[in-house]
């Protein structure tokens, strides 16, 4: 199982961070943070254009979808995107190079207290999913479901556990 992330309250909004090790080269997770054939795989069905001003959407069949725009996007290391739902955030996902492979880090930010446990959650058991699909194995949109369930509670204790900063 994946590492938990973090969740760093300021004032009214939250961000969601994890850094992970991928033993991947940043080409494919780069590729498999962006594509959306790769992106199904292990994150939701996807159009994505990666260009500044690109549209996103993101769409969970049955659960619900986003809508963004991309901020910034420089190959191998770097797409960020607005997070449009019921709230707008902004989400930022970095890949560098390491000896063994990668490091992943997404950083969701400005998340309102409410959301900010499912987000966690929710990224926990995709970025589980991103790994298993790296690795050469499928992931299963039930099985992400399940693993969100079980992850969700321990995200609510980690919000309450982490002040205010602002």
């Amino acid at each position: 199982m994946g590492a938990t992330g973090e969740l760093k309250a300021t004032g009214a909004t939250v961000t969601v961070q994890f850094d992970r090790s991928i033993a991947a080269t940043p080409e494919r997770v780069f590729a498999a943070i962006t594509e959306p054939r790769l992106l199904g795989e292990w994150l939701a069905d996807a159009e994505l254009e990666g260009i500044v001003g690109g549209k996103v959407h993101l769409v969970w069949p049955g659960q619900g979808e986003m809508r963004g725009v991309v901020t910034a996007f420089e190959p191998n290391e770097v797409v960020e995107y607005s997070w449009n739902e019921e709230h707008s955030s902004l989400l930022r996902l970095e890949v560098a190079a390491t000896e063994s492979g990668s490091t992943l880090r997404l950083i969701h930010s400005d998340t309102t207290r409410d959301d900010a446990p499912g987000f966690g959650a929710g990224w926990q058991s995709h970025l589980e999913a991103l790994d298993a699909v790296l690795a050469g194995s499928a992931s299963a949109p039930a099985a992400r479901d399940a693993r969100y369930e079980e992850l969700r509670p321990e995200y609510g204790r980690l919000l309450e556990a982490s002040a205010p900063t602002g």
